[in-house]
């Protein structure tokens, strides 16, 4: 009876994909291929009831899935390693040298990939030479508001790598994508720093909740740059 209704399951996916499937049917189906031949319905739901939803799901450590009924060792490596896949795609697809700033959605998926499933504070500096392509990024422990950034290392570094133009990107982990007064202190800091340097520093985006801000295209900030 299970492998029937795991089959149906399967077909189901085949015919339509993910799209008509709410976050229990996909995540019991994330189940079948690491918990066999039980009902993994009933394990979706409460996995669904513990965390609130498929990403929450996905973001919980492996010591917090391990702690509910049904959730083993296999259980708990394979749920919280599909971030890290995810990423490990995004950034795949999304290479450094066939990123461009001027494709400010492509940039926006890239800069995306540095978050997921990043559950601690992160500042990304990107760098892009005078074509416009990505030459290189430098990441530090900590967001602008936990940290203050080191912005003698972020010039040294942007000019190392030779940039003409850089982005820079945090996350508010337990928190919205929204501006902080520390945030906006501090791109008003490396916009001066790097602007003496020559180089500029076309946007801060910041990650949280899901979604990603750029402050330069906010009505708010965006005069800013």
């Amino acid at each position: 009876m299970a492998e029937h209704h795991r089959s149906r399951v399967r077909e189901r996916y085949f015919a339509g994909g993910l799209e008509d499937m709410d976050d229990r049917a996909v995540l019991e189906m994330l189940l079948f291929y690491c918990i066999p031949r039980k009902d993994t319905n009933g394990i979706a739901q409460l996995l669904l009831d513990r965390f609130g939803s498929l990403s929450g799901v996905l973001e919980a450590s492996p010591e917090e899935l391990r702690s509910l009924k049904g959730i083993g060792d296999n259980a708990a490596a394979f749920l919280t390693m599909l971030p890290q896949v995810c990423k490990r795609y995004m950034t795949g697809t999304l290479t450094k040298e066939s990123l461009y700033i001027g494709d400010y959605r492509a940039v926006c998926d890239f800069i995306k990939s540095y978050f997921i499933g990043v559950k601690t504070e992160m500042f990304v500096l990107f760098c892009f030479d005078g074509t416009g392509r990505l030459r290189n990024t430098s990441e530090t422990a900590g967001g602008i508001d936990s940290v203050a950034p080191d912005i003698p290392s972020l010039l040294d570094f942007a000019e190392r790598c030779g940039a003409k133009t850089v982005i820079i990107a945090h996350n508010h982990p337990d928190g919205v994508a929204s501006p902080s007064r520390d945030d906006v202190n501090a791109t008003k800091r490396l916009l001066d720093a790097f602007g003496r340097k020559n180089i500029t520093l076309a946007d801060h985006f910041i990650y949280g909740a899901d979604s990603l801000l750029s402050m330069r295209s906010t009505e708010k900030f965006g005069s800013m740059f």
